[in-house]
């Protein structure tokens, strides 16, 4: 028997864990999954009514490396996801 879902628990900083109300979700995708794949899983369980849950205003960090939203999570990946910092 295979397994076809994986459990990634996700880290979140800054004001998405202040919108979220937790600095930690747990989150069953598919196996293959990619970046944009959880965050959209993200903003359809979490965000639908909260603006700071935008993939586009995000940066995602697997493993503490910053990843494109193509990238492949498996399983006890470490997941981080902040907002973007921007700066003058």
């Amino acid at each position: 028997m295979t397994t076809r879902s994986i459990t990634i628990q996700v880290k979140l900083f800054a004001s998405l864990k202040e919108s979220l109300g937790t600095s930690q979700i747990s989150l069953t995708v598919p196996v293959k999954s990619t970046v944009e794949m959880l965050l959209k899983k993200i903003h359809d369980t979490h965000g639908r009514d909260n603006p700071l849950i935008d993939i586009r205003q995000v940066c995602v960090a697997v493993n503490q490396q910053i990843v494109e939203f193509d990238h492949v999570i498996i399983q006890d990946d470490e997941v981080a996801i902040f907002p973007q910092i921007t700066g003058g």
